[in-house]
């Protein structure tokens, strides 16, 4: 598949249950409140993850960023990449271990349009190699509803948590 030509939008069905609600999410990522940036994961398999974040006006950003025109900030959308990521690496773990994925490299990345209060951001992350030695290369896109909103590639580790 060529990526510059065909951008595969995920299918978001409120309708059916998630792969992973936010407990079973928590249960894999260190993050808590106000920093868990994924809401439910509805697609996982060995090469991509879909996920979901539900923006609304409580959001913390939104009261500083920017009052009277409240706009989700980039570096957010870039968090929620991450921890949408975190989820495909970790899901290829052994589970009776706790792991963490730590950015090394963030490349190419674009915000095409600006995310706010109401909107749904359906994050959808691919791996560009096989896992190889901790390190994962992958291509995440973010859609509100069938217009691309940011994309970027991401180069992570995995590594043992240092406190399990």
């Amino acid at each position: 598949m060529d990526r510059k030509n065909k951008k595969e939008i995920p299918v978001y069905d409120p309708n059916l249950p998630p792969i992973k609600d936010t407990s079973e999410i928590m249960e894999m990522l260190p993050h808590r409140y106000p920093f868990l940036m994924v809401d439910k994961i509805i697609e996982l398999s060995k090469e991509r993850v879909v996920g979901v974040k539900n923006l609304t006006y409580n959001e913390q950003c939104f009261q500083g960023h920017f009052p009277g025109n409240p706009i989700f900030p980039g570096v957010l959308q870039v968090e929620a990449f991450a921890q949408t990521g975190g989820i495909l690496a970790l899901s290829q773990m052994n589970q009776e271990v706790k792991w963490d994925t730590y950015f090394l490299k963030i490349d190419n990345t674009r915000f095409r349009r600006m995310v706010g209060p109401g909107d749904t951001l359906i994050l959808q992350m691919e791996l560009l190699n096989p896992i190889r030695r901790g390190i994962c290369h992958m291509h995440g896109t973010a859609f509100v509803g069938s217009e691309l909103v940011s994309e970027g590639d991401f180069t992570a580790k995995i590594e043992k948590r240092k406190n399990s």
